[in-house]
C-alpha cells in the first residue's frame, strides 16, 4: 500500500472489530498504518458515561477526538446537557481529546444555549457541530456564526441527503476543523457507511472539492467501522488525491 499524503491527519473509529473499547484501542495503537487520531465513539449517554479512565490507555503517539451523544436531554436546559458534554470530555484522561462533534439540536436556541457556556467555561477543547441527516445547519448557522462555532463536515450526509449548499457558504472553509469521509451509496435520503471503493465519480469529486476548501492539518476521520473497510479508505484515498493539488 503506498503511503498517504500526509498533509491531512488521518484518523479511524474507536470501533473496528467487535471487542471493548480497550482493545481496539490495543490494537490500533499497535499497528504501523498512516492513523494519527482515534474518534471516540461515545453516541450513549448513561453507556459512556460508564467508562473510566482506565478504558482508554493508548500509545502517546495516538491522538483523540470525541463523537458526542446522540441521546442528550436537551428538554432538560442547557446546563444539563453541558454537564454531560463536559464530564464526557474529561473521561479519557491521558488520550485527552482536542474536540467533540455534537450533532445539533432542532432548536438553534438550544444549540445557542450549550454553545455559550462552551465559550464562557473555556474548557480548552473544540465543541464542533456536525451536519446530520435532517439538520443540514442552514437554520444553526446564524448561532455558528454569533458565537464563532467551528464545523465537523460530514461528507456524506452532505452528498446523500443534498447539502451542497455548504460548499457555497463563503463562512465555511475558515470552521471546518474535522471531515467525516466515507461512501454514503446512492441512494438519495438514504446514506451508509461504506468505504471509499463505493463512492461514484460525482462524489468522489464533492471531496476532491472539500479537500480545496480544508487547511492543510484538518484531520480527515475515515467513518467505517470494521478493519478492511478502514484498509479500503486509505489504499482508494491514496488513490483520489494522488494528482490533487491545492487550489490556487
Amino acid at each position: 500500500m503506498n503511503k498517504t499524503p500526509p498533509s491531512w491527519p488521518l484518523a479511524t473509529t474507536s470501533w473496528l472489530w467487535p471487542k471493548t473499547l480497550p482493545e481496539n484501542l490495543r490494537r490500533i495503537g499497535a499497528w504501523k498504518l498512516p492513523i494519527r487520531q482515534v474518534a471516540l465513539l461515545f453516541y450513549q449517554s448513561a453507556a459512556s458515561l460508564a467508562y473510566t479512565p482506565a478504558d482508554f490507555a493508548a500509545p502517546d503517539h495516538l491522538e483523540s477526538h470525541v463523537h458526542l451523544p446522540v441521546d442528550l436531554p436537551w428538554d432538560d436546559g442547557p446546563e444539563t446537557v453541558w454537564d454531560i458534554i463536559s464530564r464526557l470530555m474529561e473521561l479519557p484522561g491521558r488520550l485527552s481529546p482536542w474536540g467533540g462533534v455534537l450533532h445539533p439540536p432542532g432548536d438553534p436556541a438550544r444549540l445557542a444555549g450549550v454553545a455559550a457556556l462552551w465559550r464562557d467555561r473555556a474548557p480548552g477543547w473544540r465543541l464542533m457541530v456536525e451536519n446530520i441527516p435532517g439538520q443540514d445547519l442552514r437554520a444553526h448557522w446564524p448561532v455558528i456564526q454569533d458565537l464563532d462555532l467551528p464545523v465537523c463536515l460530514d461528507v456524506g450526509h452532505l452528498m446523500a441527503f443534498g447539502q451542497h449548499w455548504l460548499l457555497d457558504e463563503p463562512d465555511l472553509p475558515g470552521r471546518v476543523e474535522l471531515v467525516h469521509c466515507y461512501a454514503p451509496g446512492i441512494v438519495r435520503e438514504r446514506h451508509e457507511h461504506l468505504p471509499l471503493s463505493e463512492l461514484s465519480p460525482s462524489q468522489a469529486r464533492t471531496i476532491l472539492e472539500v479537500l480545496g476548501l480544508i487547511g492543510a492539518n484538518t484531520p480527515i476521520l475515515f467513518e467505517v467501522f470494521s478493519e478492511s473497510d478502514l484498509r479500503d479508505c486509505l489504499e482508494n484515498f491514496t488513490k483520489l488525491t494522488r494528482d490533487w493539488r491545492r487550489p490556487e
